[in-house]
């Protein structure tokens, strides 16, 4: 029984070493992008929902970009709010003209409400590339002017990076939040980097409205009620021919605050988890293997109490798991100019490994609410 277990460990390990080290050649190319000599007209799409706190810093953050003023439209859509949120961006729609408030009041079914709120924007938007961005996204006045430089001939897709606030600096829990939200940040640039991208956040992405019309928007990904962003960036993908560019630059980052409650961080990770296998068929059976893997090594620490070969082989796969982890998450800090959390790495690790077997099975089980929506 205990040889069974081992092999089945290194079994995933192996793999598990040789995919990181593969993925981390990812890093290398992302600086290889052709800049775009053109200012096209560019429309920005925002979706909120009871976020009345949120909206008016956002909105000050959009107006106050470098990029040419009558270049840019703003697409606010009041998604069925109870709040005073529809109330402030008609008030900022009447100081600033290029603010337009799209409402939605109602839900389709079949049609997942962000969705359907980004496909309504979309409809009206009048520029030629799409920016997208959430109402609690606060992003640098040089954002715009950073993701289009990207937006060469060649390219019809932009992804980046949208960190976590760490507010106060010495927060050890939002810490680890924003290592966590770095983890994803990493996998994301380095597979875009091996031209293979596999996800992506709607706080901080683009693209150009024609390539939305040409794959016919959200498709058979639009019921899900999750995935705007690394679904529609999967469907992008699938068609194969694409190019989807990564942008490492700080000054197109846009920030965000992490979930404000244990709840909000619950309902927020079960939702991420839930796509989990939604993804093409070679993406979710990687990531069912690294759950497994994961699981093996939990329990292994278990199994120890029994076997100390069990034992032995479990805490030499997790040290060669961190180290490899630690090699890529130092490689993709850099990369991303965010060296705030690395501190905390070795937390994070220990932390991670029960962190996705639990949310591995809570996010299947699609009983999270999102927007004032249940799944």
């Amino acid at each position: 029984m205990a040889d069974l277990f081992i092999l089945f460990l290194l079994l995933l390990l192996v793999p598990y070493l040789l995919i990181l080290g593969y993925l981390s050649r990812g890093f290398n190319h992302l600086k290889e992008y052709h800049i775009a000599d053109k200012q096209p007209k560019i429309s920005i799409i925002v979706c909120a929902h009871n976020e009345e706190k949120n909206i008016p810093h956002c909105l000050d953050c959009l107006l106050a970009q470098n990029y040419p003023q009558k270049k840019l439209e703003f697409l606010i859509v009041d998604d069925r709010s109870s709040d005073d949120t529809a109330k402030l961006i008609i008030k900022f729609s009447q100081e600033d003209k290029r603010i337009k408030l799209i409402r939605i009041n109602d839900i389709i079914e079949g049609f997942a409400p962000k969705k359907r709120a980004i496909d309504t924007a979309i409809k009206q938007a009048t520029g030629e590339i799409i920016l997208l961005t959430d109402a609690d996204g606060r992003p640098s006045e040089t954002w715009i002017s950073e993701m289009i430089l990207h937006f060469s001939n060649n390219t019809d897709m932009v992804i980046g990076y949208a960190p976590y606030n760490i507010e106060p600096e010495y927060s050890i829990p939002k810490k680890l939040l924003a290592l966590e939200y770095l983890s994803h940040a990493a996998v994301a640039s380095a597979s875009t980097g091996i031209g293979i991208p596999l996800t992506c956040v709607g706080t901080n992405m683009g693209y150009r409205k024609k390539l939305y019309e040409d794959v016919d928007g959200f498709g058979d990904y639009k019921h899900i009620l999750s995935g705007d962003d690394d679904l529609f960036l999967t469907r992008v993908r699938e068609f194969n021919r694409y190019s989807i560019c990564y942008i490492t630059s700080a000054d197109a980052q846009v920030k965000n605050d992490p979930p404000q409650t244990t709840e909000k961080f619950i309902q927020q990770r079960m939702r991420y988890a839930s796509k989990g296998l939604m993804y093409p068929k070679n993406v979710s059976i990687g990531l069912v293997l690294y759950y497994i893997f994961n699981l093996l090594i939990l329990s292994g620490f278990f199994l120890g109490i029994l076997s100390d070969k069990i034992f032995s082989y479990t805490l030499a796969s997790f040290i060669a798991k961190g180290i490899a982890d630690f090699l890529f998450m130092k490689k993709a800090a850099n990369t991303l100019h965010e060296l705030r959390s690395m501190d905390v790495l070795l937390i994070g690790e220990i932390l991670h490994i029960p962190y996705v077997v639990i949310f591995g099975i809570l996010g299947q089980l699609k009983r999270f609410n999102w927007g004032g929506r249940k799944s």
